[in-house]
């Protein structure tokens, strides 16, 4: 079976080929995983021709890393995902204070590709500001 519908593009970040013959690809799962990276890294209004484009986490950036904080940055990620990434169902986002830095959460995001039924995770990292949460 083949599984060119899960889609290809430019890897991310975006680099030449090994064999310098263009820009490397992404393909299958690891593309999916990639745009979503891409979704979770872009800043609404950073794209000119799709500013809605993104996810708004960096405005939390000035927020401490509290359990309301965390709460808000999930409601985000499920927010931009839907809207941004057709070939997923997100199962779930967990957002966790970083036990080795303070200033960071963790973003655990379980999906489910559509069209293969297939479980993926990742972890995507929010730096906040320097001090300590509140919780």
């Amino acid at each position: 079976m083949s599984r060119e519908y899960l889609g290809r593009g430019w890897s991310f970040p975006v680099r030449p080929r090994e064999d310098d013959g263009g820009v490397a690809l992404s393909e299958h799962e690891r593309n999916i995983t990639e745009c979503i990276h891409i979704i979770l890294n872009t800043q609404p209004g950073e794209r000119q021709m799709l500013p809605e484009f993104g996810c708004p986490l960096q405005d939390l950036i000035f927020s401490t890393n509290s359990s309301g904080t965390r709460h808000q940055a999930e409601s985000m990620v499920r927010s931009a995902l839907a809207t941004w990434e057709p070939r997923i169902d997100v199962d779930e986002v967990a957002a966790k204070p970083d036990p080795e830095n303070p200033n960071q959460i963790r973003i655990h995001v379980g999906y489910t590709v559509r069209r293969s039924n297939n479980h993926q995770n990742l972890v995507h990292l929010v730096q906040l500001q320097e001090f300590i949460g509140a919780d």
